[in-house]
C-alpha cells in the first residue's frame, strides 16, 4: 500500500506499507490468504460506543512497534473456570490479565459486595469487559462524566451513590496488581487490543488545537504533537523502539489449542523509491505485531517514508 500525507512538519511524504499474514503456531508459515491494509478503524460494535477491533493502518510513522492481540480468554481443555490469567509476551513486553467470570455488585451487610464469579469457557478480551464506562449524571442537561482511559468499560461509579451500584456489572478483565474490591476504586483499565484515538493516554499525545494553532499551523499538526499518538497498543505493549524479527512470543490461555510459543518471523525487506529519477532506500520498520491466537493468525506490518514535498507528481516507482 502506498499513500502520500503531510508529515508532522507538514511536508508531503510518501509512505510505503507492507503487510504480511502468517499462520500462528509452534511453527510460523506464510498464510495462503493475505489480509489487506486496514484503511479505517473497524469496531466491535457501533463506533464511539465500542472498542476497536482492527485499528487503521493509514497513518504517519509510529516511533516504536505495537503489540496488539485480538481474541478471547480460553479455559484450558474447555473446562469451565471461575478465573484464570491470560498472558501475552513478545520480546521484553509482557502483559498479564486476570480474567473473572461474570460478576455484579450486590447488596451486602454493609454497603455492597462482589458476587461470586460464574464459570466460563471463553470470555472476549475487549475493553468493554475492563474497568471503565460512562455516568450520565443529568440526562436533561446532558451532563456526562466518563473514564477517560476507557469510556466503553464497566463498573465506573462516577457520581453514583454506593447503593446505586447494586446490579452493575464488574469487570471481567483486571490487573492482577490492582484488583477491584470497592466501587469507588479507579484501577487501570486492562486489555491487549487497540486503544481509540480519543482515549487516554493517546489523546494527550495529540497536541493543542487552540487559536494559536488555528492561526499559525492549521491544517497541519500542532507543534506539541507527539508521534506516540500513533501507537495504538496498550502502553504496556508498546515496545522500546522497533522489533527486528526473531523475538520470542508466548501466549497463555488465549487459545483452545493450548499455549503458543514461537518466534516472530525474520523478514528482511527493502524498499526502493524512485522520485524524479532519483532512487532512495528508506528502512522498512516493523510497526505492528497483531496476534489472533483463537484464529491461529499473525499479521506483521512494516512502514517506510520518503519526503517528496513538491515532487508528489514525480513519484515514478516503488519496489519492495
Amino acid at each position: 500500500n502506498i499513500a502520500i500525507f503531510p508529515n508532522e512538519q507538514g511536508v508531503d511524504t510518501l509512505y510505503v506499507v507492507v503487510k504480511a499474514t502468517f499462520s500462528l503456531g509452534s511453527t510460523i508459515s506464510v498464510a495462503e490468504s493475505q489480509r489487506p491494509v486496514v484503511l479505517a478503524d473497524e469496531y466491535w460494535g457501533e463506533p464511539g460506543l465500542s472498542s476497536i477491533k482492527y485499528a487503521s493502518e493509514a497513518h504517519l510513522t509510529k516511533p516504536a512497534t505495537d503489540v496488539v492481540m485480538v481474541g478471547v480468554a480460553s479455559a484450558p481443555d474447555r473446562r469451565p473456570m471461575k478465573q484464570l490469567d491470560v498472558t501475552v509476551t513478545v520480546a521484553d513486553r509482557r502483559k498479564t490479565i486476570r480474567v473473572f467470570g461474570d460478576r455484579v455488585w450486590e447488596k451486602g451487610w454493609i454497603g455492597v459486595r462482589m458476587s461470586a464469579p460464574l464459570p466460563f469457557e471463553t470470555i472476549p478480551l475487549g475493553y468493554e469487559r475492563a474497568f471503565g464506562g460512562v455516568h450520565e449524571v443529568n440526562p436533561e442537561k446532558k451532563q456526562v462524566i466518563f473514564e477517560p482511559r476507557n469510556p466503553v468499560g464497566c463498573s465506573f461509579m462516577g457520581k453514583r451513590k454506593t447503593k446505586q451500584m447494586v446490579g452493575m456489572r464488574l469487570p471481567n478483565l483486571e490487573d492482577p496488581s490492582h484488583l477491584m474490591n470497592k466501587p469507588r476504586m479507579l484501577p487501570p483499565p486492562v486489555g491487549v487490543g487497540a486503544l481509540s484515538s480519543s482515549w487516554e493516554p493517546r489523546k494527550s499525545y495529540a497536541g493543542t488545537y487552540d487559536a494559536v494553532w488555528q492561526k499559525t499551523r492549521a491544517p497541519y499538526l500542532p507543534d506539541d504533537f507527539n508521534p506516540r499518538f500513533f501507537n495504538v497498543a496498550h502502553p504496556d505493549l508498546v515496545c522500546h523502539g522497533y522489533l527486528k524479527g526473531g523475538e520470542p512470543v508466548e501466549i497463555i490461555n488465549a487459545s483452545a489449542n493450548g499455549p503458543i510459543r514461537c518466534t516472530l518471523p525474520t523478514c528482511r525487506l527493502e524498499a526502493a523509491v524512485r522520485i524524479a529519477g532519483r532512487t532512495e532506500t528508506p528502512p522498512l520498520n516493523l510497526e505492528t505485531v497483531l496476534l489472533e491466537p483463537s484464529n491461529a493468525t499473525l499479521c506483521l506490518t512494516w512502514r517506510s517514508s520518503v519526503q517528496c514535498d513538491k515532487k508528489t507528481l514525480k513519484v515514478e516507482q516503488v519496489d519492495i
